[in-house]
């Protein structure tokens, strides 16, 4: 089974912070240590600084890239073979044991009940108003569950999945098509395109799944799982992270080795904090 990341850029030119480039180093070579084939899809600054590491690799500089999850959803749409779409931001002790059973629909990292942020609840109440159900028969205004996307297998490119992303594709337009009055009422919602796009696809996932009962597979609801994810925005403001990863990335381009390897011996001479295998 290979692993599949994506890591665009509207402005190509314009790269990323180098953190995010080796948290991605890091992430491959992990699941390379692992056995994993391992493919990126990529604009070009991401193909130039990290494409080299990758079994597989295609250039997205020309496919539309609005919303955050855009790209997923071309992977999606695209693949047809066994794979794992896999956030930049997750890192895998561990081979990955997914529950084979015929009926499952998908496997994903984790199902969320908990209490949401504000920002997402606000986000919800100003997306119903819009009547989304009218669009969406699966849609349920009272939810506020979703479902992580940061590690996706599907059981195949089946008419679940393309109806999925062609629910995914109404709900994009109607927020493009309402942006402007968004604007105006949430901006944050219209200039974080992450927030957006959490909902229009996480939270639209979670819908169809529970709306008509399908069997999924969990993967952080079994011990036999180990990886770590570092969601949200947290690991741009940690220090023994941002140092910890370069550090490892650093060392293991001079010597190579398993990034375990490194990361203990840098572990045991106390150059880095943990930050991993715990």
């Amino acid at each position: 089974m290979k692993l599949v990341w994506s890591l665009a850029n509207r402005n190509p030119q314009n790269p990323h912070n180098q953190y995010v480039y080796d948290m991605f180093y890091l992430s491959i070579h992990m699941a390379k240590d692992l056995g994993y084939e391992t493919v990126l899809y990529g604009t070009s600054d991401a193909i130039v600084r990290i494409g080299e590491y990758f079994d597989e690799v295609y250039n997205t500089d020309d496919i539309e890239y609005l919303l955050f999850d855009d790209l997923k959803m071309y992977i999606w749409e695209d693949r047809t073979d066994d794979y794992a779409t896999i956030d930049g931001d997750m890192f895998l002790f561990s081979q990955l044991k997914f529950n084979n059973n015929p009926n499952i629909f998908l496997s994903f990292d984790q199902l969320i009940k908990s209490d949401i942020q504000k920002s997402v609840n606000d986000s919800l109440d100003l997306l119903n108003k819009i009547e989304i159900v009218n669009l969406i028969p699966e849609w349920n205004p009272l939810s506020k569950n979703s479902i992580s996307t940061n590690l996706i297998r599907w059981k195949g490119n089946n008419g679940l999945l393309k109806y999925y992303i062609e629910s995914y594709k109404k709900l994009r337009e109607l927020f493009l098509e309402n942006e402007t009055s968004i604007q105006k009422i949430n901006s944050e919602l219209s200039n974080n395109k992450s927030l957006i796009s959490h909902i229009l696809c996480e939270h639209l996932l979670e819908r169809i799944v529970s709306y008509y009962n399908l069997s999924y597979d969990e993967l952080r609801s079994t011990s036999k799982n180990s990886y770590s994810h570092w969601q949200g925005t947290e690991k741009f403001d940690d220090k023994n992270k941002i140092n910890g990863v370069k550090l490892i990335v650093e060392v293991h381009k001079m010597k190579g080795g398993t990034i375990k390897s490194v990361y203990n011996s840098l572990i045991s001479q106390k150059l880095i904090e943990p930050i991993l295998y715990n």
